[in-house]
């Protein structure tokens, strides 16, 4: 009985020990914190000397981080950080994340959650963003085959940004939309629309370090043309591209630009 009696109370006290061990498991381990984190989310691709980074609405906007979990949902609880990694003193955050433009130039901001840093991004601090303006190549003549390829000898569209003291601007945001087109046979696919150079539908663009946006294009697929006129060579049709840029809610100067582009269907003779 007393070898009986000593061996219950090792079971029993081998028991008890576990039981501490796995309570203190669970009681000592850390939060859940952030599985992975989002890229630098910027409310706009520049900020303005003397002024906060705007979103696209023209209102003063934070930088951020987002956290996420392992299921992939954001975690808005966990706080961030962000810096400007520059000493030339050309842009600061607030403690808000609110980026502040000091001096024009460039600044390198990073972001930071739950130990885990963000890829670095590239900011111009530019002068005020005052007027849009005509680039090169002007528009010009679409030619539309018939016959053989859907799409045309597509024309670029190029505008420019200029700012206080006529200084070029980077970083603003080029809006197009088609002010006047042209009849599709197609209920869901139009004849005519504004593409990047692969011909995947885009309609805004960035100006870039000469204040030009020039990566997109007004493109027509001549198969889905409904003017008989037109695709038999005997009138030559107009479509209308308005381009837009504002700064702090504000339209620029000339914005909406209209740019005209004749449209002319060319019968290819095999």
């Amino acid at each position: 009985m007393r070898l009986t009696e000593r061996l219950r109370r090792h079971i029993v006290a081998g028991f008890l020990a576990s039981a501490v061990v796995a309570v203190a498991c669970i009681d000592m381990s850390a939060p859940p914190g952030a599985a992975a984190i989002s890229l630098l989310q910027l409310p706009s691709p520049f900020v303005v000397a003397g002024d906060t980074m705007r979103d696209s609405l023209g209102k003063v906007a934070p930088v951020t981080v987002t956290s996420f979990n392992v299921e992939g949902l954001p975690i808005p609880e966990i706080p961030f950080e962000t810096f400007v990694l520059d000493t030339m003193l050309r842009a600061h955050f607030t403690v808000e994340h609110f980026l502040v433009g000091d001096k024009v130039g460039n600044v390198t901001v990073v972001g930071q959650a739950s130990g885990v840093q963000t890829l670095t991004v590239n900011v111009p601090v530019t002068a005020r963003p005052t007027t849009l303006l005509l680039g090169t190549p002007p528009p010009d003549t679409i030619r539309a085959p018939l016959g053989g390829t859907d799409t045309t000898d597509k024309k670029q569209l190029a505008t420019i940004v200029r700012g206080a003291g006529d200084t070029t601007v980077q970083g603003v945001v080029v809006h197009y939309r088609l002010s006047k087109t042209l009849g599709s046979s197609s209920p869901t696919i139009p004849a005519v629309y504004i593409s990047d150079a692969s011909g995947k539908p885009m309609n805004a663009d960035t100006t870039n370090a000469g204040g030009v946006a020039s990566n997109r294009y007004v493109t027509v697929i001549t198969r889905l043309l409904t003017d008989q006129a037109l695709l038999n060579g005997q009138k030559v049709e107009t479509v209308l591209v308005e381009a837009t840029a504002s700064y702090a809610g504000k339209q620029l100067t000339n914005s909406p630009l209209t740019m005209v582009y004749p449209v002319k269907v060319i019968i290819s003779v095999r």
